[in-house]
């Protein structure tokens, strides 16, 4: 699926915290896209499960379709501008 098809069919799909979006990478990274609809916000995260923690950040709807618009092809804390460390 195409970033442009993940903007224009998907985000808007996140309406509860109940819902999120994974998108795999292609080294089978992960990203996972939370909302928390009550705070106008998205939670973005690349989880590392052996670590047991993840990198993430919190984004406004404009900063996930740029963020989702310009996906490199795999992901971590480095690919991704801003992700801080959170433990599980």
């Amino acid at each position: 699926m195409s970033a442009k098809a993940i903007c224009e069919q998907m985000l808007d799909r996140l309406q509860s915290e109940d819902d999120y979006l994974g998108i795999i990478g292609s080294d089978d990274s992960t990203l996972q896209i939370l909302p928390e609809p009550d705070n106008q916000r998205y939670y973005v995260e690349v989880p590392i499960d052996a670590a047991k923690a993840s990198y993430g950040c919190y984004v406004d709807r404009a900063e996930l379709e740029a963020l989702v618009r310009s996906l490199p092809q795999s992901f971590d804390e480095k690919t991704i501008p801003g992700l801080t460390y959170r433990p599980w």
